[in-house]
């Protein structure tokens, strides 16, 4: 009889530890990660290799401390991405860092974002990057509420309309993640070039 291949571990090697989650999200993510061949810390730690919070903003003593510390910190949507493609994502990525306000970016709750030329797993990382600033995402372009159109290639049928209303601005995913990296809605010039 021939063996089955092993299931992916993408978290081989992962000593971790969780903050922050309620009960069942916490269940939720752990059973992910041990799955996934991480190893429960058991508590913070010199064995510990990540934090892995929810909840849980940059600049909570926790994450100060971890960072100090060396370790990996990270929130509980790197741990779906990792084990759902089987192998650990960038964990630097900017949409896997703690938020620096639950509520958003100030400012933000009221742009309205959407989106032309992206497809499967970048289409979704936009969107996650909207959900995390604090803004809406708009699937269609309505042209009296769309404040800004994320643009793939400054090309096609939604650039070309977002084009001739002025009052939607025109920018790449950069913008989205200069955005949260710094953590104020930046000018949009610099994000308009083809």
């Amino acid at each position: 009889m021939l063996g089955s291949a092993s299931p992916s571990k993408p978290f081989h090697g992962v000593r971790f530890v969780l903050f922050g989650f309620d009960p069942d999200v916490r269940r939720y993510v752990l059973s992910k990660l041990v799955d996934g061949g991480g190893v429960d810390a058991g508590g913070y730690g010199p064995n510990c290799s990540h934090v892995v919070v929810d909840r849980i903003v940059y600049d909570d003593p926790v994450c100060v401390a971890a960072r100090e510390d060396g370790k990996v910190v990270v929130t509980g949507l790197w741990v779906d991405h990792s084990y759902d493609i089987g192998m650990p994502v960038d964990a630097s990525s900017i949409m896997y860092r703690p938020l620096k306000d639950l509520n958003g970016i100030p400012g933000a709750e009221s742009l309205i974002l959407c989106l032309t030329g992206y497809q499967r797993q970048d289409r979704d990382d936009i969107m996650t990057m909207v959900g995390l600033m604090g803004a809406q995402f708009s699937k269609p372009l309505v042209a009296n509420k769309v404040t800004h159109l994320i643009c793939y290639k400054f090309e096609g049928e939604k650039y070309e309309l977002a084009k001739k209303i002025k009052t939607i601005k025109l920018v790449n995913h950069r913008w989205l993640e200069d955005c949260l990296r710094d953590w104020e809605i930046l000018p949009e010039a610099n994000y308009s070039k083809r």
